[in-house]
Order: C-alpha cells, then structure tokens, then sequence
C-alpha cells in the first residue's frame, strides 16, 4: 500500500534551510508545515525540486530522524530562476531497499536550502509504504486518459480520468502510472474503496524520460477497480495547466473478465 504526500512553497530561503509548506491532503494529518506520518510509516521513494543559483539541498526531519542525522534527499530535480519541474531524466531518491522508517503519528517536515534572486516554487514529494514494494508480473496493457478540467496550481487538483477506448467488462489491477501535462510536478490516483493514494512523479510530455520505478508492476499492486467504477486522480502542477494538456498512462492487469 503506497500514499504520496507533497510539501510545497513559492518561496526564497536565502541561503538558509526553510521548512517547505506541506499541501492539505484528505488522507493524512496536516498541520502545515507538518505531516503526521501514518500507519504507512515506511519512507520508500522521496524527491525535491530546488532552484539552483546556488547548489540547493533537500532533507527530511522528524523525531526519529534527528535521533540519529537528518536525512538529505540526493539527487535534487533543479532549475534556475523558474519554477522547478521534474527533469529529464527525472531525479528520484529510491529508498526500497533501505526505507526511512519512522514513528507512527510523529511530525515530518522537509527543509530546503537554496538562494533564488527571487521567490520559486520548490517541492519535496514524499512515498509512504506499509511494506517494500513488491514487484509483481502479468499481461500488463496500458491504456491513456485524460481529464476534462483545468489544473489548480499548488493544490490536489481532483479529476475524474476519461480513458480513450471503454474498457473491457472486469476487474482489473492498477500496476502503473504515468502523468503528463505542461507544468505537473506529480499525481496520485483515487480507487474506488481505497483510502490512501499511489501516485507518480510527473512529466511535461510523452518524449520526457521518467522513472521505471512506477510503471509495469515495479512498485507493485497500486490498488483494483471495475470497469464501471470511476477512477479519478489528483493532480498537482506548478500552474494552471489547461484539460487540453493532461494526459495520464496507466498500467492494467485485467484480473476477470465480464461483470461481477
């Protein structure tokens, strides 16, 4: 199980770590800039979006954390004097195979440090799992969608996905995902029936070079869903990216075929 929580700021530390103000999130506790961790305490991806006048840092801090060193997030996604994007190659910190376990109901908060001529919009994007993904293998096909609506910049924007074939009758398995729009910086879905919220980081566009780490069953079984449900998806972009610009990829594996 997998939830993908955001801080987010237009802002200039000057030189100086700042903590970054975390995004209201439906699921989790906030109390900005403060995230209390969940029962998914487990820290399994992170990634940061930093300007880089001066050569920025990200990093991690909790309780737990400082009990032994704040965590610092490396490789950062940089720009200069915009607002940052994921690069391509998009920068990922992949923590699965040694996860920043923390407390149950303590406070997390992301610090950056960097030096802009003027406020940007900087990020760090944290992946909380209950467990290590575990990948998993089937007849995966990936079918593209879109949304109807503009974005809303620096928030969860909520959308219903409008797939561009209908989908076969069944049951089927989310094991991938990829969001797309001019300015996104990340997204997660919404299962039917399923509290928290898998998500990727995002692209501009279809020729950006992402990260495998969320497609084809690497991170596992994001959740299931009908083909009569609604899937929707939350969406989080440094502006307003029109409907026209969004498009999403997602991994299927159809677990059974006709109604249920």
């Amino acid at each position: 199980m997998l939830h993908l929580a955001a801080f987010y700021q237009s802002v200039d530390p000057a030189g100086a770590y700042v903590q970054l103000a975390a995004i209201a999130d439906s699921q989790l506790t906030v109390n900005s800039p403060r995230i209390t961790v969940p029962s998914l305490n487990q820290v399994v991806l992170a990634a940061a979006g930093a300007e880089n006048t001066v050569a920025p840092l990200a990093r991690l801090v909790a309780p737990s954390i400082k009990a032994r060193l704040r965590h610092h997030l490396s490789p950062v996604n940089v720009a200069a004097a915009a607002a940052v994007l994921p690069m391509s190659p998009a920068r990922l910190v992949d923590l699965r195979d040694d996860p920043i376990v923390l407390v149950p109901s303590e406070q997390l908060t992301a610090e950056l440090f960097s030096n802009p001529a003027a406020v940007q919009i900087q990020w760090v994007l944290v992946w909380f799992a209950d467990a290590k993904p575990a990948p998993i293998t089937g007849a995966i096909v990936t079918a593209r969608a879109t949304v109807a609506n503009a974005l809303v910049a620096g928030a969860w924007s909520l959308n219903t996905l409008t797939f561009d074939e209908q989908i076969e009758r069944g049951r089927y398995q989310v094991v991938g995902f990829r969001p797309m729009s001019t300015t996104l910086i990340a997204a997660r879905l919404l299962i039917p029936g399923q509290a928290y919220r898998p998500g990727a980081l995002g692209a501009a566009n279809i020729s950006d070079v992402s990260s495998d780490i969320f497609r084809h069953g690497n991170l596992g079984a994001l959740g299931e869903f009908e083909d009569v449900d609604n899937l929707q998806v939350e969406s989080l972009a440094a502006a307003a990216d029109a409907a026209a610009v969004q498009q999403y990829l997602v991994d299927l594996v159809q677990l059974r075929a006709g109604p249920g």
